[in-house]
């Protein structure tokens, strides 16, 4: 194609149709600078094409320079001051900037011309969000969605902003919304259930993120989360399952070796927990859960004292104010002899239990 409007655009320079279809070959190539440079022919020979000065603008912008964009879009809009799309897309530029009071203007001006314009309106929600004015993006989504109900993206994005807010009921709400227009979206089935699990709704969140891992079995996040669920159910067995599912799509992975190493113990099978904690510092060494827990197994379970002062000696190193295992260290210290340690240990231990006072 782009052969075919290079040769229309030799063969008259002067044709700025020509130059203009090739630009937009060249532009849905992902080829920019040629698109420039073409678009600019175009304008050579006729400046007043505003829907060239807003391409041009768009090639600029893909380009990250958002500047000449803005000047591009400035031109559009001198030709054809009601353009609701030249606005748009100043709009935007100014956001790739980070200036969002041009950005909210321009958009605005865009809503005047084009009240139902729903890009914009969700354009202008992500900026209130980012300025944490969540009142003020829920009304724009809203007011998108009496436009288009069936946008699975507003629906989406309000979610969020729902959920951010710990509203989990209307987050649920507008999720299943997202779904019932999308239901083979994983994604939104694993925000869902993320949404679920907050909730401590568990039951709906495994309904969830089963979902997701169905529609996308290499779902490591979900198969993690499936997992945690059926722990916070205490089915233990059923969590396994799911972490070992995720560590076959990911080999080593600190929080699954954690998760299973937990699970395990919960089971009572310390010498797997034991295997998967030491897999888990293996990767994350000051990892201060996984080094109690070891303590832990070390010294209430498998009366290897020695190995278990070494853990929860890591743990003071690291922090010298996680000290609730202190009683085990107590123990520890009294099985191998060490008197004045174990005192040492009680007194601090009586302290803590006046500070709870």
């Amino acid at each position: 194609m782009i052969e075919r409007y290079k040769k229309s655009a030799e063969l008259d320079p002067n044709d700025a149709d020509a130059w203009i279809n090739l630009a937009d070959a060249y532009y849905d190539e992902n080829e920019y600078e040629a698109a420039i440079e073409a678009y600019q022919k175009a304008i050579e020979i006729n400046p007043y094409f505003p829907e060239v000065w807003n391409n041009l603008g768009l090639s600029y912008s893909m380009l990250r320079q958002f500047k000449e964009a803005i000047n591009c879009y400035q031109k559009a809009i001198e030709i054809e001051p009601d353009d609701a799309i030249a606005y748009y897309n100043m709009g935007f530029a100014y956001e790739d900037l980070e200036d969002h009071d041009n950005a909210l203007k321009y958009y605005k001006i865009a809503l005047e011309y084009e009240p139902s314009y729903t890009d914009v309106w969700n354009n202008i929600a992500l900026i209130y969000r980012e300025k944490e004015q969540y009142d003020e993006a829920i009304r724009c989504y809203k007011k998108a969605l009496k436009i288009n109900p069936d946008e699975q993206l507003l629906y989406n994005n309000l979610a969020i902003i729902y959920y951010d807010n710990q509203n989990y009921d209307e987050a649920i709400k507008y999720y299943k919304k997202a779904i019932d227009l999308n239901p083979n979206n994983a994604e939104l089935w694993f925000d869902l259930g993320d949404v679920a699990y907050e909730k401590n709704d568990y039951e709906l969140a495994i309904k969830c993120y089963r979902k997701a891992t169905e529609l996308n079995p290499s779902f490591i996040e979900a198969w993690n989360n499936l997992g945690l669920s059926y722990t916070f159910k205490e089915d233990f067995k059923e969590s396994i399952k799911c972490y070992e599912e995720a560590l076959n799509l990911q080999e080593e992975d600190a929080v699954l070796y954690e998760n299973l190493a937990f699970s395990y113990s919960a089971l009572n099978d310390f010498d797997n927990a034991i295997f998967y904690f030491q897999n888990t510092l293996k990767m994350d060494p000051d990892n201060i859960n996984a080094l109690k827990k070891l303590g832990s197994i070390f010294c209430n379970v498998k009366d290897n004292y020695k190995e278990a002062l070494i853990h929860f000696d890591k743990v003071v190193s690291l922090d010298p104010s996680e000290v609730d295992f202190w009683e085990s260290v107590v123990r520890c210290h009294e099985k191998l002899g060490n008197s004045e340690k174990a005192k040492e240990w009680i007194e601090l231990g009586s302290r803590l239990k006046a500070n709870d006072i």
